[in-house]
């Protein structure tokens, strides 16, 4: 996946392209000081996923990303701004920006956003469970997947798709040959995984982030699942980049 960097402030500039470069199939094919430069580029290059600040000398993001819609182009537009303002938010959603971030920024929503965008083009979401074909379990699913980082239960889940408990947890169980619970877990275990490359997330702060909120328990059941604890996996997936 290709991403483009323009903000006018070096260490945010440097930042994000030092924390993007570090995920695996992620190019940083461009990190640009003003938004002049950055459509001459895009003009002949394009882009998977564009990341903007608005305030910037010359021309803002704004009425860049409205010259690039003019020449439809179709990558995805993060903005990420110093100003809260409506105004630039209701543009913002005019021109089909993804999403609108007020600094400082937080680097795990941002990598969250970008691995979306990554799974919508690939055509395919990641999942625990293999596919599944009832309606039902899916939406149970995606609340799961939307939720995860909050606390969870059976009983929440069914209400929100307005069934009682024991006939999801059936329904759940026979279609995706795991009890909810499990899932649940299989999913949080997973995002973890992801925030543990990431070596400023330290493992107390990625337990909470997951929905986990004893570390404890959170490295014991991460352990029983992959046999080592999260900091093993962690200094294992940097010898392996390095």
């Amino acid at each position: 996946m290709e991403i483009v960097i323009i903000d006018d402030e070096p260490k945010i500039r440097n930042g994000l392209k030092h924390l993007l470069e570090r995920q695996e199939g992620w190019t940083v094919a461009g990190a640009f000081e003003n938004a002049v430069d950055a459509l001459g580029y895009l003009s002949h290059h394009g882009a998977d996923v564009i990341i903007t600040d608005i305030k910037m000398p010359e021309l803002n993001g704004l009425e860049m990303l409205a010259r690039l819609r003019e020449r439809d182009m179709d990558a995805e537009v993060i903005i990420v701004s110093g100003y809260s303002d409506f105004r630039f938010a209701q543009q913002a959603i005019e021109l089909g920006v993804l999403r609108y971030m007020v600094k400082p920024t937080n680097p795990r929503e941002l990598l969250q956003i970008l691995r979306s965008v990554e799974e919508k083009k690939r055509g395919t979401v990641k999942k625990p469970a293999a596919a599944v074909h009832n309606l039902l379990v899916k939406k149970a699913v995606d609340y799961i997947e939307s939720h995860y980082s909050e606390k969870l239960s059976l009983k929440e889940i069914a209400e929100s798709l307005y069934v009682t408990p024991n006939y999801l947890s059936d329904l759940f169980k026979r279609h995706t040959g795991k009890n909810i619970s499990v899932y649940i877990t299989d999913v949080r275990l997973e995002k973890a995984k992801e925030y543990l490359t990431i070596p400023e997330c330290n493992v107390a702060s990625i337990s909470e982030w997951v929905g986990i909120g004893n570390s404890r328990y959170f490295s014991n059941i991460f352990k029983k699942k992959y046999g080592m604890t999260p900091s093993e996996y962690r200094n294992k997936s940097v010898e392996f980049e390095t």
